[in-house]
C-alpha cells in the first residue's frame, strides 16, 4: 500500500445560482410524463477551467479549454500573468492540438475533428478543414523547421500537412494498417514523426521520398510513443516506460528508462545542448536528462500528480509548464524554485463542466469534474472548488469524508471537505486506467471499485479499499477478458457487470459480457454467467429484492433482469434512449440515460420501462447518475438537466 498526503487548494465561489433547498420543494409527483426542461434548476453542477493544449507566441500563452461548450481559446500575458483575451471556438468540447505557424495559432478540436487558425493581430478565426468524421479528434499538431504544420487524427490514424501560406490541407497517409489513433506528432529536419496507437508504432515520414517507415526501437516495441521534441539533429520521444532519442533517420537510438512508478511521459522540452526536460505520470515530476545520461534526475514537482499538456523553455533557465487542471507554472531550472498561476486567479471565468460523478454527502452535495470536485452547500447556494489530481470518475461518501477513484492515474483518494486535504491510498495500477463505479459495504467497511484497462487491453479489475486500514487490494481479471463496468452491493455480495471490449483497440476474445457475484467477506468470486448471448457490454447493474437489473451499452438502450434464484433472464420489452448508472431505493429501480436525457423506472415488476421525465439533455461527461435528495417530500433525486442540477421526482 502506498500512502502520501497532498494538500490542494480550492476557491470559494458564490454566484447567482439558485440556492439548493434544504428539502424537496416540488408539488406531489404527477402520474403524467414530466418535461425535464421545465424543472427548477439549481445552477451549474460543476465549474471548470481545465485545459487540453498550450502554445506560446509573442509573450503570450494560448490554451484551449476542456469540457466547455463552445470551447475557448484563452490568451494569457506571460508578463502580467493575466488573461487578456478569450476567443470562442465554434464547435466541439475542446482541442488537444495546438501549434504556432506564420504568426498564427492553429488549433485542432474534438469531438469534431476540425482545424481552425486564429490570427492574434486581426482577431480573425478561419476554418482550415476537417481531419475525420463525427466523433473524431485532432490529437496533436506541430510546426516543422520550415514552417509547415503537421497533425494526426482519430479514428482514422492519419498524418496530415497544412501549408500556412494557403491553409491547404494534405493527407499524407495512414502509416499503420488498421490503427485508429494518430496520437502524437513531431518534426525535425526533413522528417515528420508520429506516435500511432492500436497497434502501437513510432513512425517516420521522409518528406522528400514521401514514404513512411517503422522507426520503433526493438527494445521498446509494444510501448506507446509520444510526445515529441527535437534539436537540430535528433528527435526525442516519450514512451510508456522510457525516454527515447534517435538521429533523424532513426539510427543512433538511446533509451533511458523512466523511474519506478512512472507510467509515461506527458510533455518534453529539449535545450539546444540536448538536455531533455520531461514530466511523467503518475507523479507529475519534472526530470532532466543530459545527452549522455543513463538515468533521469528529478528537478522539481510544481504540480503533483497533475497531467501536463506542454513544456516550453522560455530562456536558458526558465521552463514554462501547463497542466490539465488549468495551471501555468514557471520553474527556475538552476534553483528548482517555481511559481504557480491558476487560470481562475488570472481572470478566466470558469464555465459549466460536463460532470463525471455526483454524491450526496453530509450535509452538502458534491459533483466531480475535471481536476475539481464542486461542493454545493445545501440551502445557501454557495459552491467551493476542491482540487483533485485528475477526473473524479467516482464519488462515495463514507462517514465524514468523500472517496474518489481518479482517471487516468487510477489513484484512490479521500477528500476532507472541511480542510480540502486530499489523502492518497495509492493507485489501482494493473493496466487499469478508467474507474467506472464504486460502492461501499458498511459490514466489511470496504470501498469497492470497478475499473477498465487502457487502450489495447481487455482485462479489468475489482479493487477493494479497506477504509479503516487504508489497504488497497486489486483483483485483476475477476471477470474473464473484460472490463468491470459496474458494482452493486447487497448483503456483503458485490454484483458485477462486464464489457468484453475492454479498453478498445483490440479484438475481444469473448462474444458476451458477464455478470458475477463476489463475496466481500471471503474475498472470493462465487459465480459468473453470460446473461445475454451476443451482448458485449453491460454498462450498469443493481440488485433489488433478489432481481439483478442490467442496462446495456453496445446495444444502446437495451435492458434486462436476472433472477438470482431461478436464473431466469427477461429482456425489457422497450428500449431506453441510451444508457446510464442504475439507482435503486425503497421505492424502485431507476435509470437516467444519455442521448437525449430521460429518466426511467425499471422496476420492481416491470418488463416495460416507464418513462418518468424527458428532455433532460446530454450534460454528463460520463454516463448519467443519480443521488438522493435528503429529507422532506416529495420523493426525489439529484440529477442533471443539461449541465445544471435539478431534483427529479420519483414515484
Amino acid at each position: 500500500m502506498i500512502s502520501r498526503r497532498t494538500v490542494l487548494t480550492g476557491a470559494l465561489l458564490t454566484g447567482a445560482a439558485t440556492a439548493l433547498p434544504i428539502s424537496g420543494t416540488r408539488a406531489a409527483v404527477q402520474a403524467d410524463l414530466i418535461d425535464g426542461s421545465t424543472l427548477p434548476r439549481f445552477g451549474a453542477a460543476c465549474l471548470t477551467a481545465a485545459v487540453v493544449a498550450m502554445a506560446v507566441h509573442n509573450g503570450h500563452a494560448y490554451v484551449i479549454t476542456r469540457g466547455i461548450v463552445p470551447p475557448k481559446l484563452v490568451e494569457i500575458d506571460l508578463t502580467t500573468r493575466q488573461v487578456t483575451r478569450t476567443i470562442d471556438l465554434p464547435i466541439g468540447e475542446g482541442g488537444w492540438g495546438i501549434t504556432v505557424a506564420a504568426g498564427k495559432i492553429y488549433v485542432g478540436l474534438y469531438p469534431v475533428a476540425d482545424v481552425y487558425c486564429f490570427d492574434p493581430v486581426s482577431a480573425q478565426l478561419t476554418r482550415v478543414g476537417s481531419l475525420a468524421g463525427a466523433g473524431g479528434f485532432v490529437w496533436d499538431m506541430t510546426t516543422a523547421p520550415d514552417g509547415q504544420v503537421f497533425a494526426v487524427s482519430y479514428p482514422n490514424g492519419t498524418v496530415w500537412q497544412i501549408d500556412p501560406a494557403t491553409n491547404a490541407l494534405t493527407r499524407l497517409g495512414t502509416p499503420v494498417t488498421g490503427a485508429q489513433y494518430g496520437r502524437y506528432v513531431g518534426a525535425a529536419g526533413n522528417f515528420v514523426y508520429a506516435g500511432i496507437y492500436t497497434p502501437s508504432q513510432l513512425v517516420g515520414y521522409d518528406r522528400t521520398a514521401k514514404t513512411f517507415s517503422d522507426l520503433t526501437p526493438a527494445a521498446v516495441r509494444g510501448q506507446n510513443f509520444g510526445p515529441f521534441a527535437a534539436t537540430a539533429d535528433r528527435i526525442y520521444a516519450g514512451a510508456s516506460g522510457a525516454l527515447v532519442s534517435m538521429a533523424q533517420d532513426g539510427s543512433d537510438v538511446r533509451i533511458v528508462p523512466l523511474p519506478d512508478g512512472e507510467t509515461g511521459v506527458d510533455a518534453i522540452a529539449v535545450s539546444p545542448d540536448g538536455t531533455a526536460y520531461l514530466t511523467t505520470r503518475r507523479s507529475g515530476t519534472v526530470w532532466s536528462c543530459g545527452p549522455t545520461d543513463t538515468t533521469l534526475t528529478a528537478v522539481a514537482t510544481p504540480a503533483p500528480a497533475d497531467e501536463h499538456r506542454r513544456l516550453l523553455l522560455l530562456d536558458a533557465t526558465t521552463l514554462l509548464g501547463s497542466t490539465g487542471s488549468g495551471v501555468l507554472w514557471w520553474l527556475d531550472l538552476e534553483t528548482g524554485s517555481f511559481e504557480l498561476l491558476d487560470l481562475v486567479d488570472a481572470g478566466f471565468t470558469p464555465a459549466p463542466d460536463k460532470p463525471q460523478s455526483i454524491e450526496l454527502g453530509n450535509p452538502h452535495l458534491y459533483v466531480g469534474g475535471h481536476w475539481v470536485v464542486t461542493e454545493h452547500a445545501i440551502g445557501t447556494g454557495a459552491t467551493r472548488r476542491i482540487r483533485v489530481p485528475g477526473e473524479a470518475k467516482t464519488l462515495t461518501w463514507v462517514e465524514d469524508g468523500l472517496y474518489s477513484a481518479i482517471y487516468p492515474s487510477t489513484e484512490v483518494v479521500r477528500i476532507n471537505p472541511r480542510t480540502k486535504e486530499v489523502h492518497s491510498f495509492g493507485t489501482i495500477g494493473h493496466d487499469q486506467i478508467r474507474p467506472w463505479q464504486a460502492a461501499y459495504d458498511e459490514k466489511t467497511q470496504l470501498l469497492v471499485i470497478a475499473s477498465a484497462p487502457g487502450t489495447g487491453k481487455l482485462t479489468g479489475a475489482l479493487t477493494l479499499l479497506d477504509t479503516k486500514t487504508g489497504a488497497l487490494d486489486v483483483y485483476y481479471g475477476v471477470l474473464p477478458d473484460q472490463s468491470v463496468m459496474s458494482v452493486s452491493i447487497v448483503d456483503g455480495i458485490a454484483y458485477l457487470g462486464g464489457d468484453v471490449v475492454g479498453g478498445g483497440g483490440i479484438t475481444p476474445t469473448r462474444s458476451a459480457a458477464a455478470i458475477g457475484a463476489f463475496d466481500l467477506g471471503r474475498r472470493k468470486l462465487l459465480w459468473t454467467v453470460d446473461p445475454l448471448a451476443g451482448e458485449r457490454s453491460i454498462q450498469s447493474v443493481a440488485v433489488k429484492d433478489g432481481i439483478l437489473y442490467g442496462v446495456l451499452k453496445r446495444t444502446s438502450g437495451g435492458w434486462f433482469t436476472y433472477n438470482l434464484t431461478t436464473r431466469a433472464v427477461v429482456r425489457g420489452t422497450n428500449k431506453l434512449s441510451g444508457y446510464g448508472e442504475i439507482y435503486s431505493d425503497y421505492t424502485g429501480v431507476y435509470c437516467e440515460t444519455n442521448f437525449g436525457g430521460n429518466l426511467y423506472q425499471l422496476g420492481p415488476g416491470l418488463t416495460e420501462a416507464k418513462l418518468l421525465v424527458n428532455k433532460l439533455g446530454d450534460g454528463w461527461y460520463t454516463v448519467p447518475q443519480l443521488s438522493p435528495v435528503r429529507g422532506g417530500a416529495p420523493h426525489s433525486v439529484w440529477g442533471l438537466a443539461d449541465r445544471d442540477l435539478v431534483q427529479l421526482p420519483l414515484p
